[in-house]
């Protein structure tokens, strides 16, 4: 007895036969053509998947990210890593090691800081001369501290603060760097606790440096009594020289020079814009400097900022995701654009008694109804060259897009827990993530690479087409036949325009897996009674599912 089942494949999407709750939620026509990159927080892979989720390549490293990834134009994945130190570092910041890994998974260079005293931490940026620019925490003692003006009685029980540094590193070799350019924010604090200890002064007069006694801290983050400022990113502008810095712990935003020598970023004097290493712009909570009251704060535990690539809407602004942690009322998160006033490019404009400008920021997406979003923690934005932005809520491990009119054009809830596909239906968790970054097919990396889809991450996963201007219309007739005489599926249809053929039960468990050929067009397959799943997958890159009634 033959049971014949049947399956017209056109270009059109069917039904889905689950709840959709991972993988791509939604897409429109408006949605950027291009591939999504991100490497969530608690596993070890990096990921770039096209509009429909499919897997175009992943990077399986071995290691978690400490915590940033991108995709370079050069082709190559650049990632920070969590070495796992022991030590005073306790924190999920952690990085400890950087590398620059090619499309096959290869390691270029890679190169750790990782000591007792020292560890990268969070976020590295490629500059375009070739050079890593690298958060660093460095442990500053209790009697440093104490000459520097810090109240004693404010120094953690360990007797040690996790001050920050930038430093400038030089690849050599595979495996190790030169350090070109430093930068501290040791040289760069104020108080006015001792007059007696250095420093002493009154930050209200110099916002232009760092409160080393500052009452007001997010207190979210649980190591704020060492980990004191807690920078989250960091960007370059290459045609200003200069480099942009989150401290979250004061949610703040601070801009400082790197056209200064070593020698002149340890000072107050130097470089393009004459005032070496110290704080050139700041904003978000104007109250760390004593130029407003509290209430005034605009920033709330923000990350992922940086400036606009030139040649995008709003070039050159700040692009921030401002998580609203710790913000009264509410939780919610907002997308932002920040345009500092400045006099010419890189001088800041500020009049004297008054906090550094604008009043307030320009919301992309976040502020009206029905745009509700929220994440702690992680997180970013990026403006995209069709005039939409990419937002990953990081926490939920949410990543979607938006138009210029707030328009959702596509969503997509990364399918994993940890490194462990999620299946289609399933309550998702451990799949939050730092930054997730999308690149039109035309973007510089791709280039001479093979960007075949393949399947998606996903278990069970939904039907989906993916929108392109040059998609042509095709029907392709493929049928299942399931012979009860032989226990076998089999494919009849032009094998040469079958790529795969996928068996599910209705829970979304993979029972079979094959590729039909001449000479292999069916699998064996004894099921129970009751519905079934297949999904097929075209070689044109279409899929489609069906169910079907064994008995």
């Amino acid at each position: 007895m033959k049971i014949w089942l049947s399956l017209f494949i056109t270009l059109s999407i069917l039904p889905l036969f689950s709840q959709t709750t991972v993988g791509v939620l939604s897409s429109t026509d408006e949605v950027f053509e291009g591939y999504t990159f991100f490497s969530p927080f608690s596993g070890t892979k990096a990921w770039l998947v096209d509009n429909c989720g499919n897997l175009i390549n992943d990077w399986d490293r071995g290691t978690r990210p400490g915590l940033a990834a991108y995709f370079l134009e050069s082709g190559h994945l650049f990632r920070t890593y969590k070495v796992d130190p022991e030590g005073p570092f306790t924190s999920a910041s952690n990085a400890g090691g950087i590398e620059l890994v090619d499309w096959n998974n290869n390691v270029i260079w890679k190169y750790e800081i990782n000591t007792s005293e020292q560890l990268s931490h969070h976020d590295a940026v490629m500059m375009p001369n070739g050079n890593v620019l690298m958060l660093t925490w460095e442990l500053t003692y209790r009697d440093e501290l104490i000459e520097l003006g810090r109240n004693p009685d404010e120094i953690a029980s360990q007797n040690f603060m996790w001050s920050e540094k930038i430093v400038e590193l030089e690849p050599v070799g595979s495996d190790d760097a030169n350090i070109v350019w430093e930068w501290h924010i040791n040289d760069h604090y104020i108080q006015d606790f001792d007059d007696t200890k250095e420093g002493f002064g009154f930050v209200a007069d110099h916002p232009e440096l760092f409160d080393i006694n500052l009452p007001e801290l997010n207190s979210s983050n649980s190591n704020a009594s060492r980990d004191w400022n807690h920078f989250n990113a960091i960007d370059y502008n290459e045609t200003l020289d200069q480099i942009l810095i989150s401290v979250r712990n004061s949610d703040e935003v601070w801009i400082i020079d790197h056209s200064t020598t070593t020698e002149e970023a340890a000072s107050h004097e130097g470089g393009i814009y004459g005032k070496g290493g110290d704080i050139l712009y700041r904003w978000g909570n104007a109250s760390a400097y004593q130029g407003a009251p509290p209430e005034g704060q605009l920033l709330w535990g923000q990350h992922g900022v940086h400036w606009i690539q030139e040649g995008l809407d709003d070039e050159l602004q700040i692009l921030i995701y401002n998580n609203g942690n710790g913000k009264p009322g509410a939780d919610f998160s907002q997308v932002q654009l920040l345009n500092p006033p400045q006099d010419s490019p890189g001088f800041y404009t500020r009049v004297e008694g008054v906090p550094y400008g604008p009043a307030a920021l320009e919301t992309i997406y976040g502020d009206q109804g029905g745009e509700n979003f929220y994440s702690a923690f992680l997180s970013n934005a990026q403006r995209l060259p069709n005039g939409n932005t990419l937002i990953n809520a990081g926490s939920p491990g949410l990543i979607f897009e938006v138009t210029p009119d707030r328009d959702v054009a596509w969503e997509y809830e990364i399918p994993l827990f940890g490194d462990f596909p999620a299946t289609q239906g399933q309550n998702i968790s451990d799949n939050a993530n730092f930054r997730a970054y999308k690149y039109g097919p035309d973007y510089p990396g791709f280039d001479g690479l093979d960007l075949t889809p393949g399947l998606p991450i996903e278990n069970n996963p939904n039907d989906c087409e993916l929108v392109s201007s040059t998609k042509q219309e095709q029907n392709i007739e493929v049928y299942l036949q399931y012979n009860s005489s032989n226990n076998r599926i089999e494919v009849l249809a032009n094998v040469h325009d079958v790529e795969q053929v996928f068996l599910y039960d209705l829970q979304g468990k993979l029972l079979h897996q094959f590729i039909p050929g001449i000479s292999n067009a069916s699998v064996e397959f004894e099921p129970n009674f009751g519905l079934y799943l297949g999904t097929i997958i075209l070689k044109n890159g279409e899929r489609q599912t069906l169910k079907f009634l064994a008995n």
